[in-house]
């Protein structure tokens, strides 16, 4: 018995050293090869352009960039946008006659700086006149020194009728109060907005307008 013991163990201790031999032998056809430290290398921090217009002004009015830019806070709310005043559109001349379509309700456009040509940067202001012939009846009201008394200006308040602006022309720096909206009560609509008059102060007038008034 003590005899098969020692086999035992003899057998045991020539398979452990047949195992460290194999390993030893393994360790030394492994050749580990060291790589070359990488450095990583990365992109500098951009720097972002600063934005085109403030998006208000010490005023708390809003550039035309501004009240897009803030489109959900401004949306279907009341706000006041300063711009210049692009375009101001005159309805086509109907030859005597002739019947013709009715043209749209006046309009103007603002940007943010004066002069603007690209479509993408004017937004849309409407419902200050019903048509053109309220203008220039306005205008030649204001030209002989006409104005609506007290009691008109009054009655036309409480009816909700704005006084019909004089001073829109291309070029004058305004700004503009009233309801920003995708469709205008005078049916004007726009993915980007529209401005639904409410009344305006203007800051700078057109060069048209001082001329007229010299």
């Amino acid at each position: 018995m003590i005899r098969l013991s020692r086999m035992v163990c003899a057998m045991a201790l020539l398979g452990l050293t047949l195992v460290q031999g194999c390993d030893k032998a393994a360790e030394a056809k492994v050749q580990v090869e060291k790589l070359p430290a990488i450095t990583p290398s990365l992109p500098g921090v951009p720097t972002l352009p600063p934005p085109p217009h403030p998006t208000q002004y010490s005023d708390q009015s809003y550039s035309v960039y501004g009240v897009r830019r803030q489109l959900r806070k401004t949306i279907d709310t009341d706000v006041s946008v300063t711009g210049y005043i692009a375009k101001v559109y005159a309805p086509p001349e109907c030859p005597p006659k002739q019947k013709c379509p009715l043209p749209p309700a006046p309009h103007i456009w603002l940007s943010d700086v004066q002069g603007e040509t690209d479509e993408m940067k004017l937004l849309l202001v409407a419902g200050y006149a019903e048509n053109q012939a309220s203008i220039d009846e306005a205008i030649k009201n204001a030209k002989k020194g006409k104005k609506p008394t007290e009691e008109e200006l009054k009655e036309q308040t409480e009816m909700g009728i704005l006084p019909i602006p004089i001073d829109f022309f291309a070029g004058a720096k305004v700004k503009v109060t009233g309801r920003f909206s995708y469709v205008s009560g005078s049916g004007f609509q726009s993915s980007e907005g529209v401005l639904g008059y409410g009344g305006h102060q203007t800051l700078e007038p057109a060069p048209q307008a001082e001329a007229a008034a010299k």
